[in-house]
């Protein structure tokens, strides 16, 4: 028997097509009257939407939504692993997983995403911007959520985050515990809120160490790999003093390497590198990039069942996950 499409189901019902689609989809609010015209239509056909259930917010999607500088995932692929994670947390209790993206001076995108909240059961907010107020929006909405990365308020929100500040220590004592003092610093871009919390860790070692932190030493990078290239190699060219760099990233690392190459600096002789994140770019750069592993995918895993527990009620208070990183040496420090 061949399947009935929301044309007919329209037909039936003495509606449009798209008020059909609206119905079922949640999109816009339907007349109670009208939405009975297309439940009646839909069971004498036998029509079964993708979304069975009343038209509003699904209980079997979840929404992961990133914050992102320019909207171009391949800039950083350590989202696919929070994605691989979270994907097999849901997949035990049989839920689906929705990708937003939020872009820095991109209003479609932010809107896009507020008109998707009514089909979710809950959110996976990833690295919020320190200009983002999504939480509210949430909370008045009664959806639940889960911050994956750092977030301001500590003491009212669930979230899951790396150890940033312990990375940023990391990554600096690193270096310095083995005799370097021409440390740059390429952290994340500045309205990250853990960008801070990075070079907050970052001036700790130097603080324990007893040294001074020259603030010069510390760059923003851009976010995207043809950016990050020329704005390292112009540092390195300008400034030849450089023994070592650390990266918030491996995406920046990759600018640092090809940048040393063209510069004919050799890596790890003259330049050792230490990059964060843990990403397959780690193994797969020449030389491999010694790094401060997240673990994404169990950093994704967690911020999961957190955002489960929440809604099948096992947890009603705030709570605070942080995981540490895992330093991996390889070709480009000297050890």
């Amino acid at each position: 028997m061949k399947q009935a499409t929301l044309a007919d189901i329209a037909a039936s019902a003495g509606v449009t097509p798209a008020t059909v689609s609206y119905y079922f989809s949640g999109r816009k609010r339907i007349s109670a009257p009208v939405a009975e015209k297309i439940t009646e239509a839909a069971k004498k056909l036998n029509y079964t939407p993708l979304h069975a259930g009343p038209p509003g917010r699904s209980k079997k999607i979840i929404n992961m939504c990133v914050s992102m500088e320019n909207g171009d995932l391949s800039d950083n692929i350590y989202y696919l692993g929070l994605m691989n994670g979270i994907m097999d947390c849901l997949a035990e209790e049989g839920y689906q997983l929705m990708f937003s993206r939020l872009v820095y001076g991109d209003p479609e995108s932010h809107s896009h995403f507020l008109k998707g909240l009514e089909m979710t059961a809950g959110i996976i907010l990833c690295n919020p911007r320190r200009d983002h107020r999504f939480e509210d929006e949430f909370q008045e909405r009664n959806i639940p959520f889960v911050i994956l990365g750092a977030s301001e308020k500590t003491d009212s929100v669930f979230y899951v985050d790396v150890d940033m500040r312990g990375i940023g220590f990391q990554g600096a004592d690193y270096f310095l515990a083995r005799g370097h003092r021409r440390i740059l610093y390429l952290n994340m871009p500045e309205t990250m809120t853990q960008s801070q919390h990075r070079l907050d860790g970052f001036r700790m070692a130097y603080a324990r160490q007893g040294l001074a932190f020259n603030e010069g030493d510390h760059v923003y990078a851009p976010a995207g790999m043809e950016e990050d290239f020329e704005q390292v190699k112009r540092l390195l060219g300008e400034n030849r003093r450089y023994t070592a760099v650390v990266t918030a990233n491996e995406v920046i690392a990759q600018a640092v390497v090809r940048a040393a190459r063209e510069l004919r600096i050799d890596i790890p002789g003259k330049l050792e590198i230490l990059s964060m994140g843990g990403t397959i770019l780690g193994t797969s750069t020449v030389p491999p990039l010694t790094t401060i592993d997240f673990n994404s995918h169990r950093h994704g895993y967690e911020a999961a069942r957190l955002l489960l527990e929440i809604l099948h009620r096992k947890r009603v208070t705030p709570f605070h996950l942080i995981l540490p990183g895992t330093l991996v040496e390889r070709g480009s420090t000297r050890h």
